[in-house]
């Protein structure tokens, strides 16, 4: 760099350019420091409900320790048994599941510049989460929303038309299909690769596809026709105040979400919060009566997929059954309760 300043002819500048350039990109193939350093240890640890994951700088030998020293603790003190066969030893290289991601740690040459124009390897050593094919795949299972066939070796998903719908309201199938798009994105909206959603996505749209020309006895073409316009699928309704109004499918993308700055406890989000409605719902809305406690307030809609899978323990399920409805129109109150596995009062 010193005889770069002190070079004024225009050949040699150049040909000192190339060299340090080659210099740069050599360099950045090294790594910055030492990973195996025994000087330096550190342990990361995240835990939801009984799930963890401990991230820990140091040798293999370090985590069979720790593993070790957590399973005498657990045995000792709270009187708990860890599984070996579920607690894993995994090189961070390699993915890891934890809570529905993949996790590993990236190991990549690229380098970008940072804001004062220097070349940075800033995608190596970073934690990264991935939202796996299998992951959408089982969840689309748990819907019914896909059928999986194989052609020529491979295996292809086929979107399916959900049966068990068709004694739903128009309103309530897209605000499902909705809820169940919108929770999916927003538990996986922090993972790096959140784009690949939208293959989750599309199969979802034309399952309701399918489930709309089941209802109607009619085709997939036809529905698409009659209620997608400028590329927007709605369902109109009229309001409490007697406006005609549309419920429009979710089409807003899948960006990736930044992480917060600093971490809150999670609140679960009600899967479906209806304010309108028409035919059977939309009486049932309007009353704004709880059918389940009684009280008067902005209610919202809580489904069970199967009236067979309920135990008849609890009163909101003594009601589902005896009404033999697969949907309870209820208030705040009462539906964080159900989610909750709690009683009402």
């Amino acid at each position: 760099v010193a005889e770069l300043r002190n070079t004024v002819d225009k050949t040699t500048r150049q040909l000192l350019l190339a060299k340090i350039r080659g210099i740069v990109k050599e360099r950045l193939n090294y790594p910055a420091a030492d990973e195996m350093d025994d000087s330096i240890k550190r342990l990361k640890y995240i835990r939801y409900a009984d799930d963890f994951l401990i991230g820990v700088i140091g040798s293999k030998q370090d985590c069979i320790q720790i593993k070790e020293d957590i399973k005498q603790f657990m045995a000792d003190k709270l009187k708990l048994e860890l599984s070996d066969e579920k607690t894993l030893i995994t090189n961070a290289r390699k993915h890891a599941k934890f809570l529905g991601y993949d996790v590993f740690v990236r190991k990549s040459n690229d380098a970008r510049r940072d804001k004062n124009g220097h070349l940075t390897r800033s995608l190596d050593h970073k934690i990264v989460l991935y939202v796996t094919t299998e992951t959408m795949r089982k969840k689309l299972l748990e819907y019914d929303a896909v059928k999986i066939v194989k052609q020529n070796g491979k295996e292809v998903w086929k979107p399916k038309g959900r049966s068990y719908m068709r004694c739903l309201d128009d309103l309530e199938i897209i605000s499902q299909y909705n809820a169940e798009i919108m929770g999916f994105y927003n538990y996986y909206s922090i993972a790096n690769n959140s784009p690949v959603i939208d293959s989750f996505y599309h199969i979802m749209e034309y399952s309701m596809y399918k489930t709309y020309a089941a209802k109607y006895t009619t085709s997939k073409k036809k529905i698409i026709a009659k209620y997608k316009k400028n590329g927007v699928f709605s369902i109109p309704y009229t309001n409490k105040k007697g406006y005609e109004v549309k419920r429009e499918f979710y089409d807003k993308g899948f960006k990736r979400k930044e992480l917060p700055n600093r971490y809150l406890d999670d609140k679960l989000p009600n899967t479906v919060a209806i304010t309108g409605g028409r035919n059977g719902l939309i009486a049932r809305l309007n009353a704004r009566v709880c059918e389940n406690c009684g009280a008067t307030d902005h209610l919202e809609m809580h489904h069970v997929r199967n009236l067979k899978d309920l135990k008849g323990k609890s009163d909101w399920e003594i009601k589902m059954i005896s009404r033999n409805r697969k949907t309870l129109a209820v208030c705040s109150a009462c539906h964080h309760k159900i989610h909750s596995g709690r009683r009402s009062d």
